[in-house]
Protein backbone atom coordinates (compact mmCIF):
# COMPACT_ATOMS: atom_id res chain seq x y z
CA UNK A 1 0.00 0.00 0.00
CA UNK A 2 2.85 2.38 0.86
CA UNK A 3 4.39 1.74 -2.57
CA UNK A 4 1.06 2.55 -4.22
CA UNK A 5 0.91 5.94 -2.46
CA UNK A 6 4.54 6.72 -3.34
CA UNK A 7 3.88 5.87 -6.99
CA UNK A 8 0.73 8.00 -6.96
CA UNK A 9 2.62 11.00 -5.49
CA UNK A 10 5.33 10.56 -8.13
CA UNK A 11 2.66 10.46 -10.87
CA UNK A 12 0.98 13.62 -9.56
CA UNK A 13 4.34 15.41 -9.41
CA UNK A 14 5.09 14.46 -13.05
CA UNK A 15 1.64 15.66 -14.13
CA UNK A 16 2.16 19.00 -12.36
CA UNK A 17 5.54 19.51 -14.05
CA UNK A 18 4.37 18.39 -17.51
CA UNK A 19 4.05 20.93 -20.30
CA UNK A 20 0.58 22.17 -21.14
CA UNK A 21 -0.78 21.57 -24.63
CA UNK A 22 -0.58 25.25 -25.53
CA UNK A 23 3.08 26.38 -25.60
CA UNK A 24 5.40 28.89 -27.24
CA UNK A 25 9.09 28.46 -28.03
CA UNK A 26 12.04 30.70 -27.21
CA UNK A 27 15.35 29.96 -28.94
CA UNK A 28 18.57 31.30 -27.47
CA UNK A 29 22.33 30.76 -27.41
CA UNK A 30 22.04 31.31 -23.63
CA UNK A 31 21.43 28.44 -21.21
CA UNK A 32 19.30 29.48 -18.23
CA UNK A 33 19.55 27.45 -15.02
CA UNK A 34 16.02 28.36 -13.99
CA UNK A 35 13.49 30.75 -15.46
CA UNK A 36 14.11 32.33 -18.86
CA UNK A 37 14.90 35.95 -18.09
CA UNK A 38 13.26 38.97 -19.66
CA UNK A 39 15.90 41.07 -21.43
CA UNK A 40 15.82 44.41 -23.20
CA UNK A 41 15.19 43.98 -26.93
CA UNK A 42 16.40 46.33 -29.62
CA UNK A 43 14.57 46.15 -32.92
CA UNK A 44 15.58 48.74 -35.49
CA UNK A 45 12.06 48.77 -36.93
CA UNK A 46 11.04 51.03 -34.07
CA UNK A 47 7.78 49.33 -33.08
CA UNK A 48 7.39 49.73 -29.30
CA UNK A 49 6.21 46.09 -29.01
CA UNK A 50 9.58 44.99 -30.40
CA UNK A 51 11.66 46.98 -27.91
CA UNK A 52 10.42 45.79 -24.54
CA UNK A 53 12.32 44.27 -21.63
CA UNK A 54 10.72 40.89 -22.22
CA UNK A 55 10.96 37.31 -23.41
CA UNK A 56 9.98 36.97 -27.07
CA UNK A 57 8.59 33.64 -28.22
CA UNK A 58 6.68 32.03 -31.07
CA UNK A 59 4.35 29.06 -31.56
CA UNK A 60 6.60 28.07 -34.52
CA UNK A 61 9.45 25.87 -33.22
CA UNK A 62 11.57 26.33 -36.37
CA UNK A 63 11.26 30.11 -36.13
CA UNK A 64 12.47 29.93 -32.52
CA UNK A 65 15.44 27.85 -33.66
CA UNK A 66 16.42 30.50 -36.21
CA UNK A 67 16.84 33.04 -33.42
CA UNK A 68 19.79 31.10 -32.00
CA UNK A 69 21.58 30.48 -35.29
CA UNK A 70 23.57 33.71 -35.61
CA UNK A 71 26.11 35.55 -33.50
CA UNK A 72 24.93 38.44 -31.33
CA UNK A 73 24.92 41.72 -33.23
CA UNK A 74 24.19 40.14 -36.61
CA UNK A 75 21.86 42.00 -38.98
CA UNK A 76 19.01 39.57 -39.71
CA UNK A 77 15.40 39.40 -40.77
CA UNK A 78 12.92 36.59 -41.25
CA UNK A 79 11.78 35.44 -44.66
CA UNK A 80 8.45 34.02 -43.49
CA UNK A 81 7.53 32.74 -46.96
CA UNK A 82 10.59 30.47 -47.07
CA UNK A 83 10.75 29.86 -43.32
CA UNK A 84 14.34 31.07 -43.17
CA UNK A 85 16.41 33.62 -41.37
CA UNK A 86 18.22 35.97 -43.74
CA UNK A 87 21.72 36.96 -42.61
CA UNK A 88 22.55 40.41 -43.99
CA UNK A 89 25.66 40.95 -41.88
CA UNK A 90 27.28 38.75 -39.25
CA UNK A 91 28.10 35.11 -38.75
CA UNK A 92 26.35 31.79 -38.22
CA UNK A 93 27.26 30.16 -34.89
CA UNK A 94 28.78 27.03 -36.49
CA UNK A 95 29.57 24.22 -34.05
CA UNK A 96 27.63 25.79 -31.18
CA UNK A 97 24.41 25.00 -29.32
CA UNK A 98 20.93 26.50 -29.28
CA UNK A 99 18.75 26.18 -26.21
CA UNK A 100 15.12 25.81 -27.15
CA UNK A 101 12.80 26.67 -24.27
CA UNK A 102 9.25 25.33 -24.24
CA UNK A 103 7.13 27.82 -22.28
CA UNK A 104 3.46 27.86 -21.20
CA UNK A 105 1.61 30.13 -23.63
CA UNK A 106 -0.73 31.46 -20.93
CA UNK A 107 2.11 33.58 -19.50
CA UNK A 108 2.53 35.40 -22.86
CA UNK A 109 0.47 37.83 -24.93
CA UNK A 110 0.31 38.14 -28.69
CA UNK A 111 2.02 41.35 -29.86
CA UNK A 112 0.44 41.29 -33.32
CA UNK A 113 3.89 42.16 -34.73
CA UNK A 114 4.80 41.25 -37.39
CA UNK A 115 1.29 40.79 -38.70
CA UNK A 116 2.11 37.71 -40.82
CA UNK A 117 3.61 35.69 -37.94
CA UNK A 118 3.23 37.60 -34.68
CA UNK A 119 5.57 37.16 -31.75
CA UNK A 120 4.38 36.46 -28.25
CA UNK A 121 5.83 38.39 -25.33
CA UNK A 122 6.14 38.02 -21.56
CA UNK A 123 7.49 40.95 -19.57
CA UNK A 124 8.24 38.69 -16.61
CA UNK A 125 10.65 35.78 -16.29
CA UNK A 126 9.09 32.44 -17.33
CA UNK A 127 9.82 28.93 -16.08
CA UNK A 128 10.33 26.51 -18.99
CA UNK A 129 8.52 23.20 -18.82
CA UNK A 130 11.12 21.66 -21.14
CA UNK A 131 14.50 22.60 -22.65
CA UNK A 132 16.00 21.10 -25.78
CA UNK A 133 19.70 21.51 -26.54
CA UNK A 134 20.27 21.36 -30.28
CA UNK A 135 23.22 21.79 -32.61
CA UNK A 136 23.32 24.86 -34.85
CA UNK A 137 24.89 22.78 -37.64
CA UNK A 138 21.79 20.53 -37.75
CA UNK A 139 19.59 23.52 -38.73
CA UNK A 140 21.68 25.37 -41.30
CA UNK A 141 18.81 24.94 -43.79
CA UNK A 142 16.92 27.55 -41.73
CA UNK A 143 19.43 30.34 -42.39
CA UNK A 144 20.85 31.82 -45.57
CA UNK A 145 23.16 34.65 -46.59
CA UNK A 146 21.37 37.66 -48.01
CA UNK A 147 21.01 37.87 -51.78
CA UNK A 148 21.34 41.22 -53.60
CA UNK A 149 17.51 41.36 -53.58
CA UNK A 150 17.46 40.80 -49.81
CA UNK A 151 19.98 43.62 -49.30
CA UNK A 152 17.87 45.90 -51.51
CA UNK A 153 14.82 45.02 -49.40
CA UNK A 154 16.82 45.63 -46.19
CA UNK A 155 18.03 49.02 -47.44
CA UNK A 156 14.63 50.06 -48.84
CA UNK A 157 12.85 49.41 -45.57
CA UNK A 158 15.61 51.10 -43.57
CA UNK A 159 15.87 47.97 -41.45
CA UNK A 160 19.61 48.32 -40.87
Amino acid sequence: MKLLFENWRHYLKEEKEACPDDVVWHGSPVHFDGPVQARKAHDVGGNPEQNLKAIYATPDKNLAITLGLTEKGSDIFSDHEKGQLVLVKGEVRHGKQIYLYKLPKDTFRNTGVPSDNPEWVSEVDAQPCDIEEINVDDYLHLVRKATPEDIEFWDKHNIG
